[in-house]
């Protein structure tokens, strides 16, 4: 690589995410122009000479190279139907060919983002989203440009700790108590053979009133809870009740960005950490809000990224070749779940929605990390709820997944008050 080229020093969260794709789409939107996305890319790229989105994105490299020219063939025209956002985050997903880093599909009424999880995690989907669907005034544009410092983790971890010196305790006994213990290989087992053909999305939408509803009821009977805790709630117990045997386990998803200084908030990158909390069946609502303040307030989500970099920085990358996925695996029946709330999305704000009977909505789908995962993704948009679950049909069926999501977003107050 020549010296003048500028580049990008990856994170080993980053290296790990380099060959994970998001898929996500909004819509329906009024007045959607495949020129004027493509426009909008080229002028994110060309607004910084190390604009975030414009990264290269290699699991065998710590130096990532920034592209040039990413609009080009990488805005395309959508055909396919949008009335089931679960079916055509699976068909992008699905597509034939090798995938550039970032790949943007205008449809009729939606829009559509295929990305590599190397350059961002959900907050990058998100922006871009709303730009690629219209950003008139050049609002938007250069809040995409701006990547993670590489002094970050370090800084957020000083700014947490030197202020609370005690939580690093805190960390320590919470993460104890969260552990999970090993099962000694007497749990149940299931071979399945070729999942990654297998990952499916399916979507759900809870419409305002539902939601609505939901907030008075949890206010009243559940003080405490918040949107997240019981989103996480609700999902766990509607796939118990169609018989889903759920892990105890469940990961959260934190955005680490709180422990930065605001000014740094909105930077882009993979700053996002799951942690695994032990939510037995019954958890309230409450009790899961509590567990998630504890986290936030220990700081575990800040101490994960640092421990990453400490290894990273006394390791070397030995591989230069993408894994490749043994055809048979073998694990346990229990789903295991990943949850991520972005809660009210007001990026969106100034988009002209389509009349045209069906609710704003915004989906994405987040590959599970083996055939036992199964991912949720919650978005509000215009006071509605979409949850989004990625999984593997050869560990459950989607009939039940549909199933679950319909049990949820129909009547969540009856499922929260006999769970």
């Amino acid at each position: 690589m020549p010296s003048a080229e500028r580049s990008y020093r990856s994170t080993a969260l980053d290296r790990v995410f380099a060959d994970t794709r998001i898929v996500t789409a909004v819509g329906p939107v009024r007045g959607l122009d495949v020129g004027r996305t493509r426009r909008t890319l080229t002028a994110a790229a060309q607004a910084d000479a190390e604009a975030h989105l414009a990264v290269e994105p290699r699991s065998d490299t710590r130096q990532w190279r920034y592209r040039t020219d990413i609009a080009g063939d990488n805005v395309t025209t959508g055909t396919g139907p949008t009335d089931d956002l679960g079916r055509m985050l699976t068909e992008i997903r699905s597509r034939d060919g090798t995938r550039s880093p970032l790949e943007v599909i205008v449809f009729d009424d939606h829009l559509a983002i295929d990305y590599s999880h190397g350059i961002g995690d959900g907050q990058i989907g998100v922006m871009m989203l709303a730009a690629f669907c219209d950003d008139a005034d050049g609002m938007l544009v250069p809040g995409l440009t701006a990547g993670l410092p590489a002094s970050s983790t370090w800084k957020a971890l000083w700014r947490h700790y030197s202020r609370n010196p005690k939580t690093v305790s805190d960390f320590r006994k919470l993460r104890g108590r969260h552990r999970a213990e090993a099962d000694g290989g007497s749990a149940p087992r299931r071979r399945i053979e070729n999942w990654e053909t297998a990952k499916v999305s399916r979507a759900g939408y809870m419409s305002r009133d539902r939601v609505d509803e939901l907030k008075q009821w949890t206010a009243e009977y559940m003080p405490g809870a918040t949107a997240a805790s019981i989103s996480i709630a609700l999902w766990s117990a509607a796939l118990r009740a169609e018989g889903v045997d759920v892990a105890e386990h469940i990961m959260v998803l934190f955005n680490s960005r709180r422990y930065l200084d605001p000014a740094q908030q909105n930077s882009h990158g993979n700053f996002a950490v799951g942690i695994p909390l032990h939510l037995p069946a019954g958890t309230t609502p409450v009790a899961i809000a509590g567990a998630m303040r504890e986290v936030i307030e220990s700081g575990w989500p800040i101490a994960v990224l640092g421990m990453s970099l400490l290894r990273d920085a006394a390791s070397r990358i030995r591989s230069s070749v993408r894994p490749q996925h043994t055809s048979v695996v073998e694990v346990p029946e229990k789903l295991r779940l990943a949850v991520s709330d972005l809660g009210r999305l007001r990026v969106f704000d100034h988009l002209e929605w389509a009349d045209d009977g069906r609710p704003p909505q915004m989906a994405a789908s987040l590959e599970p990390d083996g055939p036992d995962g199964c991912t949720m993704l919650i978005a509000e948009i215009a006071g509605g709820r979409t949850y989004t679950a990625s999984f593997c049909s050869k560990m459950i069926d989607v009939a039940v997944m549909d199933s679950a999501l319909q049990r949820m977003c129909e009547d969540p107050v009856a499922l929260l008050h006999h769970a």
